[in-house]
């Protein structure tokens, strides 16, 4: 039976193809998307489930690869239309003369309701930012927003980076990495952040020190195909921020599909902090990533938010 909530969906989509152009019903606007199989970037799969890809037109193949710069490269080699992922990325491949543009916001920051933490063991002496100087902090990629968010968080706490010591490790790593005191502590996310909430204590949120609110992912094709499909483009946009607002109002109900993605039991889906969805794409929600990961020297030089943009 369909809800009424599915049934205003509907209608949503809709009214925004109406506007955005003419995609038939007859012969839906063909779009490849590239996603990764973990919580910020479900979102394709939650619209592909709940029929919002269908009420805007179009007829959606969503892939799930490995991770961002996977998706990228299947996006610029043509074998993608549509990726998600940071901005950085983004900002380096335009920097390049990559034509790209990013047409929709995905996972958004929320200091309110963090997923990702700097961890210590329960028992272990680190206090401060300071008692991290000659440790070692492992970080799911160097080179990325958490390996920035923690030096911006050592710094602003007085720690002497030149001290501490990064280290790349995957997230179902870390866990018993600080319990074998391999490490003294570690940039964890959900689920392994619930998993673990038993031996471990969140020393820090650096991601806070990135701003309150940011986009951790974006998403974005092409300059040539958005060129060429701007109503299946924007048609694309309106079931996007439809399936955002879905998933940010019925968790619960999301849980079931992400369960069944990642084959993890639905409870502890639904027991662990779950992504917040955008619902707009706005430059003071980009700024503030962009111009820290220019302090780190992780983009090659000052780029504005709304360059990215495809408008």
């Amino acid at each position: 039976m369909l809800t009424r909530a599915r049934a205003l969906a509907a209608l949503a989509g809709g009214l925004a193809v109406a506007n955005a152009g003419v995609l038939g019903a007859q012969t839906p606007a063909q779009v490849r998307i590239g996603t990764s199989l973990s919580d910020p970037f479900l979102e394709p799969f939650y619209a592909q489930e709940e029929g919002f890809f269908t009420s805007n037109g179009l007829a959606a193949d969503v892939q799930a690869l490995s991770n961002g710069s996977t998706v990228m490269a299947a996006v610029l080699g043509g074998a993608l239309d549509v990726g998600n992922t940071d901005l950085i990325q983004l900002a380096n491949a335009y920097n390049r003369g990559v034509a790209i543009g990013v047409i929709a916001a995905g996972a958004l920051y929320d200091a309110s309701r963090p997923t990702i933490s700097l961890c210590v063991q329960k028992t272990s002496p680190y206090m401060t930012a300071k008692d991290l100087e000659g440790r070692t902090i492992a970080v799911p990629n160097l080179k990325s927003t958490g390996g920035i968010a923690i030096s911006e968080w050592l710094v602003r706490n007085n720690a002497d980076l030149t001290k501490i010591k990064f280290f790349e490790m995957l997230f179902p790593e870390m866990g018993p990495a600080l319990a074998a005191g391999r490490v003294a502590a570690a940039l964890n996310g959900e689920p392994f952040l619930t998993d673990a909430k038993n031996d471990i204590r969140i020393l820090a949120n650096p991601y806070d020190f990135v701003a309150k609110n940011f986009y951790t992912g974006v998403w974005y094709a092409q300059k040539s195909w958005l060129d060429a499909n701007p109503a299946a483009a924007k048609a694309l946009i309106a079931a996007l921020y439809t399936t955002a607002r879905w998933a940010n109002g019925h968790q619960s109900d999301s849980a079931v599909i992400a369960a069944r993605l990642t084959k993890l039991d639905v409870a502890k889906v639904r027991s662990f902090v779950r992504n917040t969805f955008a619902t707009s794409l706005e430059v003071r929600y980009a700024r503030p990533l962009l111009d820290l990961a220019l302090k780190y020297k992780l983009i090659e030089k000052a780029t504005r938010a709304q360059d990215l943009f495809w408008t």
